[in-house]
């Protein structure tokens, strides 16, 4: 299996690390760290569906009192918070889409792709929220998570067990083997967590690869992060390395394609850019 592009740390033992840098203060922190289960996580598995599973739960918790005030103070950070907005923006998205393609009524599902799907609780989220308006919605649902780590599709299928999404599917792919994706055209990809941990050309591949899988009129939700002061100290310190781009350098990758229409909004803390791109005509009652 190739090794998770999100999987970003080298050294095998940090205290080690830190002694040969000569970066002794480094050591006590790290100790201290490891009492939270979000800080652990980070370190163990860099950018590990774990570790953004719980950014999104946002529940501290971790070895004692001082483990789990740590892990609140953590997930409290800007940073933290910023990127939680993004499971909340991808449920939003796709409750638009999903509410403007019934309205289509041409009887075909909703089918909708997250890659990767990491634990998908912007998925469920919304499943469980077209559930609690009306059950029979649920049902033009069509799901599919796709991830690179076979471990990974497991725990989000066992996820998504007992969820209002009707017969999940999830398969084992890699986001820039165009083979590997679906071939049944969704109508919504979302993508997030992902292009953080892409060079250029990586990511410009991906987005080609988005486009050429939606259908005609589909939806692409995705996300960069911008860099939040103070905390990148502390992620490059532990080896969890993330590219930071604005809008203006994520555009040029989008636009190898002939997207209809791409919209760039910012959260209000202003460390991540949403983007909604669209293949195709799309109607104004979406909110473009």
């Amino acid at each position: 299996m190739p090794r998770p592009a999100n999987f970003t740390r080298q050294s095998e033992n940090f205290v080690d690390k830190f002694r040969r840098e000569h970066h002794y203060h480094l050591i006590p922190l790290y100790y201290l760290l490891r009492l939270s289960d979000f800080a652990r996580e980070g370190m163990e598995h860099s950018g590990s569906y774990r570790f953004a599973d719980h950014m999104y739960r946002g529940v501290p918790s971790g070895r004692g009192l001082l483990g789990r005030w740590l892990d609140a103070l953590l997930l409290g950070l800007p940073a933290s918070r910023s990127m939680r907005h993004r499971c909340f923006e991808s449920r939003n998205a796709m409750l638009r889409a999903f509410r403007q393609h019934i309205r289509s009524e041409d009887g075909e599902p909703f089918r909708v792709l997250t890659i990767p799907c990491g634990l998908p609780r912007d998925v469920r989220d919304f499943a469980d929220r077209l559930a609690g308006e009306d059950p029979d919605l649920v049902s033009h649902i069509d799901y599919t998570g796709m991830d690179i780590d076979p471990g990974v599709v497991e725990e989000a299928a066992r996820f998504l067990a007992n969820s209002a999404i009707p017969e999940p599917t999830f398969q084992v792919g890699d986001a820039l083997n165009f083979e590997d994706f679906p071939r049944s055209q969704p109508q919504f990809i979302a993508s997030t967590g992902l292009g953080e941990f892409l060079d250029d050309p990586e990511l410009a591949k991906f987005y080609d690869h988005v486009f050429d899988c939606l259908a005609p009129g589909g939806i692409f939700f995705t996300s960069a992060a911008a860099c939040g002061r103070g905390s990148e100290k502390l992620l490059r310190a532990f080896e969890l390395n993330v590219r930071y781009r604005t809008k203006t350098e994520l555009d040029p990758l989008l636009r190898g394609k002939p997207w209809k229409s791409v919209r760039y909004t910012r959260d209000a803390i202003g460390l991540q850019t949403f983007v909604l791109a669209v293949k195709g005509t799309v109607p104004a009652s979406f909110g473009f």
